[in-house]
């Protein structure tokens, strides 16, 4: 038995270090020597259809079609489609004041979530590329042009931008652009390599001829689905750091644990469809993905056993190393949990870690528990 928990206890240790130091020291070599930049050109002008689904979004919706329409890109080469999802507040109102003709408001004829709007109306529009963006979402004048430049390689089918999260006044901002600051290194080194496996959600484009319908039940993770796809198709997902967007980032920390219990929820649905890149003759992109996703989305369960089969190790076997590493994690988790009383900023790091992965645990039982629509009320951010 001794020997079971310690194997238990040493993959599951291992599990957890491969995912957050292992993968990405092997990537900055792997990317290095089998690394192909794709090609881009600031000639790459082409027609773009930049979609955002909308449910009671009146408090933003004006700034961000706004934002659009003030993007600097050719006015005949873009166009804007809200897709309401039966919205009950001001949202299809806001929208239909604007006179300019590239503004279109598309109502859903029932309410099926971000999914449903996308699979539904990007078929619809006249495009090349179609842009996947999120209400609250703001873009630098510049993003647009920045982001398809890589659309002059034939080889790429998808190019995600990068998001800053915005909130000067949360408790965790300075570890959530850490964190944000971690996952843009690897996208773009995964990037380099064959293609990021992922976009963040607000800011990434598809050739529209690759846009291929997700099931309508998809939860909060579109952003995986999509790119994944293209990849299918044998078309890289290219990651531009330079092409940034800004979105607010919920000041409440109970709000945003919610929200992680959600994309939690989808990271798991998304596991499941995506098994086929569980298949190493996949090449560089199931490399990717299984490290980078795979052993992200299990780091719980990975936690979870190094830190079960360790405190039995500590009281059966004769090596005292077990009994420090159990009072170590037990430290560090009582300092988590103490964090919210006593608001110590030492504490505060441990106090994300655990709670990110403890809400990747609850969106585990989220989706065991069946998901069968995909819409859900935003989380409330700052103004």
């Amino acid at each position: 038995m001794l020997n079971a928990l310690e194997l238990v206890f040493a993959l599951s240790i291992i599990g957890v270090v491969y995912s957050y130091a292992i993968y990405p020291t092997l990537l900055v070599f792997l990317s290095t020597f089998f690394g192909r930049p794709a090609r881009k050109s600031p000639d790459s002008i082409p027609r773009i259809a930049v979609i955002v689904p909308a449910f009671n979004e009146e408090r933003v919706i004006r700034r961000k079609i706004e934002n659009v329409l003030a993007l600097d890109y050719p006015p005949d080469r873009l166009s804007l489609w809200v897709g309401s999802d039966q919205s009950s507040d001001g949202t299809d109102s806001i929208v239909k004041s604007f006179a300019d003709p590239r503004v279109h408001l598309w109502v859903a004829p029932e309410r099926g979530g971000k999914t449903a709007i996308l699979n539904r109306l990007v078929p619809r529009v006249d495009a090349e590329v179609v842009l996947l963006t999120d209400a609250n979402t703001l873009h630098r004048p510049s993003s647009l042009r920045l982001l398809v430049r890589s659309f002059a390689d034939g080889a790429v089918g998808a190019v995600a931008g990068h998001v800053e999260h915005q909130a000067p006044g949360s408790e965790i901002k300075a570890e959530e652009t850490v964190y944000r600051s971690f996952e843009t290194w690897q996208k773009s080194m995964e990037s380099v390599l064959h293609s990021s496996i992922s976009a963040f959600g607000g800011f990434y484009a598809v050739r529209k001829e690759l846009f291929r319908p997700i099931p309508d039940n998809a939860y909060s993770n579109d952003d995986v689905l999509i790119p994944m796809n293209v990849i299918r198709q044998q078309r890289r997902v290219i990651f531009d750091p330079e092409a940034i967007a800004e979105e607010d980032l919920s000041e409440n920390a109970t709000l945003e644990f919610r929200r992680r219990i959600r994309i939690g929820a989808g990271n798991f649905q998304a596991f499941f469809w995506l098994l086929d890149f569980l298949n190493p003759l996949r090449g560089w992109p199931a490399f990717c993905y299984v490290s980078h996703k795979v052993s992200r989305w299990f780091s719980p369960l990975f936690i979870l056993g190094a830190y079960l089969s360790c405190g039995v190790l500590a009281f059966m076997a004769p090596f005292f190393v077990y009994r420090a590493l159990f009072g170590l994690g037990a430290a560090m988790l009582v300092a988590a949990l103490s964090y919210k009383l006593l608001r110590l900023s030492a504490f505060r790091p441990m106090f994300y870690f655990f709670s990110m992965n403890a809400a990747l645990f609850l969106g585990l039982f989220r989706y065991l528990g069946g998901i069968k629509s995909a819409a859900w009320t935003r989380t409330e951010r700052s103004d």
